[in-house]
């Protein structure tokens, strides 16, 4: 914006040319830096008020059809020309009484003719250097809030771009963090498929020894039947022995033995399938009828099975105190599942580490009980292995946070596990811990949690 001032326009107003002539001579002869403008009326002058920025207005009062006090009550009422400065110039209105009334019109000034030059010069003047100063003032106050929009505009514009890549960081965070949450259900489920896959190859080592061993004793059988046979043709009948009848019973017997037992554990390997396909069938958000204790112990089986497959020669004593008490609630069980996989895998490992560093002086011992409360059911998970320290104990539910080595964790088991305990179970998590002593934790599961689904069948039976 430029320094240079715009000019001060002054609106001089007078029926009489005469007048107007004089009035112009004397300003321009004194005041170069004006811009003067002439009204013949009232109504020109409020015309000319409407389209010219005027900073100060030379009024006469006696003039036809509107006078000057009637001009200055309507330049007065007008938001756009209420604060510029009037000065009444008159030659007929000269009583104190008229003064009073101009000054009461809103007049800043009330001067009478015959016009003393030096007078009207020096008030003029006065007013002119306010109006400079105010123009001054204006125009500072202009170039600052130029300056000011400026570097707005300027910190918008960055407060954009760092918007921008806020946004653009915010989504390959939330993408990378999908990406982290999808390892983790592959590796909650890796740790699942190892588990499974230990409980099932016992059953199934069970049923392959004990067909092969069925499938001998048949041909055994054959073998013997043919001898019989082969004594019936002849008409030896009294060469069959005691001995091979008790042979032949002993097969039988044998083979029935086997069957039983193949018939056993192939229902055995039959139920642990059903039972994971139960606990990891794709139905999310439904809330099903579940018996925690049973739950627990497969749990706690699979991630046992789990862990002795990943570090082999390691072995932990594992104790289960399961309250009686404790009856079916309504849970989510594929959820539920994947804490009591994490809570026990990680008591595990730190059952592990301890182990490698104290060796043999070292019994790995994990404690579980249920404990049925009147509210809720309570699952304590106790290992006396490593410990937590109180630093890390107060960060260990937030997301990527990780005691594991770089490669072996994720951060994320223990945050999932908190959101699917607190925010869908409405349930609490708790820790305690000694470093190098034990470690704690306990899940509270309330009996009822308000879902979906109850509310709808609390209203079909309401309705009803």
């Amino acid at each position: 914006m430029s320094e240079q001032l715009s000019p001060i326009q002054v609106l001089i107003v007078d029926d009489v040319p005469s007048n107007l002539f004089t009035l112009r001579a004397l300003l321009e002869e004194h005041f170069e830096e004006i811009e003067i403008v002439e009204a013949n009326s009232g109504i020109e002058a409020l015309e000319v008020l409407m389209r010219e920025p005027v900073d100060l207005i030379i009024l006469d009062i006696q003039m036809p059809e509107m006078d000057g006090f009637q001009t200055a009550k309507l330049i007065r009422s007008r938001k756009k020309t209420k604060n510029i400065p009037i000065v009444f110039l008159t030659a007929a209105y000269k009583s104190e009484e008229f003064k009073e009334k101009g000054f009461s019109l809103g007049a800043t000034d009330y001067l009478t003719k015959p016009i003393d030059d030096y007078q009207l010069t020096s008030r003029i003047n006065a007013y002119l250097s306010i109006i400079k100063l105010e123009k001054s003032h204006k125009s500072e106050l202009e170039r600052r809030v130029e300056e000011r929009t400026s570097e707005l505009k300027k910190a918008l514009s960055q407060i954009k771009e760092t918007n921008f890549k806020l946004e653009t960081t915010l989504s390959k965070l939330k993408n990378a963090q999908k990406q982290v949450i999808a390892q983790e259900k592959l590796a909650s489920l890796g740790e699942l498929t190892a588990g499974i896959a230990h409980e099932i190859k016992n059953p199934l080592n069970f049923i392959i020894n004990f067909s092969e061993l069925s499938k001998e004793m048949i041909v055994e059988l054959n073998d013997t039947f043919a001898n019989v046979g082969k004594d019936i043709v002849e008409g030896s009948l009294k060469d069959i022995t005691p001995d091979d009848v008790e042979d032949i019973k002993d097969i039988l017997q044998n083979l029935n033995e086997n069957s039983e037992k193949i018939h056993e554990h192939g229902k055995r390997a039959d139920s642990i399938i059903n039972n994971m396909l139960m606990h990891s069938q794709d139905r999310k958000g439904v809330y099903q009828e579940t018996h925690i204790n049973t739950m627990l112990q497969e749990y706690i089986s699979l991630a046992y099975h789990s862990t002795i497959n990943n570090y082999k020669g390691f072995a932990a004593k594992i104790d289960t105190n399961l309250d009686a008490k404790v009856e079916s609630i309504k849970i989510i069980p594929q959820d539920l599942g994947r804490v009591f996989l994490n809570v026990v895998s990680n008591s595990l490992y730190a059952l592990y580490n301890k182990k490698r560093k104290l060796g043999d002086s070292f019994e790995p011992m994990l404690n579980v009980k249920t404990i049925n409360h009147e509210d809720n059911i309570e699952i304590v998970f106790r290992d006396n292995g490593t410990g937590i320290s109180q630093e890390m104990m107060d960060k260990i539910f937030n997301p990527f946070f990780t005691t594991k080595p770089a490669g072996e964790g994720t951060g994320l088991g223990l945050s999932i596990c908190y959101d699917i305990v607190r925010n869908i179970h409405k349930g609490e998590i708790q820790v305690d811990s000694k470093e190098g002593e034990y470690t704690d934790f306990s899940i509270f599961l309330p009996k009822h949690v308000e879902t979906e689904e109850n509310e709808e069948n609390e209203n079909v039976g309401y309705q009803k």
